[in-house]
């Protein structure tokens, strides 16, 4: 899978899991300054209610050529002081390296960032208010991820994620998009019935069979196992018009 996929595919993870935490993007705290150059450090997102900061490494923008060793090495340097900075702060940093050979161990890294959170939280100084609201926060993000790592073997397994992003920077485009007075009104898709052993069939994976329905919130999460042998895991609003009864 290109890089380029990879990176919508762990910005869906990272949607999924913290779903429900105030995310900022591309931020520049003022308690991240560089002693070194006086200047400040970018964070990719940050989650100022529990403390996470994720600063993504390894991404080389297209056209450009690879980091040399000294480049390399100066980044490792701004990213250790980044994270001592972050520790100073009360914030955990999680480096997400969206080029790494297994995700499997970048979910593992991801849950014990998460388990840290908790802990940290626990024992802290933060209202029991505070700690009564974001603890089950936090265990329910630690669910989800879980549920991600089920259904993660490998690289190619970030495929479905990658297409649930686009699913939803379409719904959110969709939700914004000003209505045209001179179009007719579109109707909605409709959102088909799904239960274990329908045979269905996706434009893009071809046919499968449907083998877990589950709950979503409002929303009805499918997983369907395809001709191909893999699994794949779509909210059903999403799906409508991609995966069809058959």
């Amino acid at each position: 899978m290109s890089s380029a996929l990879t990176v919508i595919a762990w910005r869906e993870i990272l949607a999924r899991v913290m779903q429900g935490f105030e995310c900022q993007e591309n931020v520049s705290p003022d308690w991240l300054v560089n002693p070194a150059t006086k200047r400040r450090l970018k964070l990719d997102q940050l989650y100022p209610q529990v403390g996470l900061a994720v600063r993504w490494v390894g991404l080389t923008a297209s056209g450009q050529p690879r980091q040399s060793e000294w480049e390399l090495l100066e980044e490792e340097q701004r990213n250790q002081t980044r994270a001592e900075l972050c520790q100073l702060a009360g914030v955990e940093l999680f480096l997400l390296d969206s080029s790494h050979a297994d995700p499997r161990q970048q979910l593992h890294q991801l849950r014990s960032t998460l388990s840290r959170l908790s802990r940290l939280l626990a024992q802290g100084e933060r209202s029991d208010r505070d700690k009564l609201d974001l603890m089950p926060q936090l265990a329910a993000a630690r669910a989800r991820l879980d549920d991600v790592a089920r259904r993660v073997h490998g690289p190619d397994d970030l495929a479905q994620f990658a297409e649930l992003w686009r699913d939803r920077e379409t719904a959110a485009a969709a939700a914004t998009r000003q209505p045209d007075d001179k179009a007719p009104p579109r109707p909605p898709a409709l959102v088909p019935g799904f239960h274990a052993g329908q045979a269905v069939c996706h434009t893009a994976y071809g046919p499968g069979a449907v083998v877990a329905v589950r709950p979503n919130g409002a929303d009805t999460q499918v997983t369907v196992r395809f001709a191909d042998g893999r699994e794949r895991t779509f909210l059903a609003s999403l799906a409508a018009g991609k995966l069809v009864v058959e």
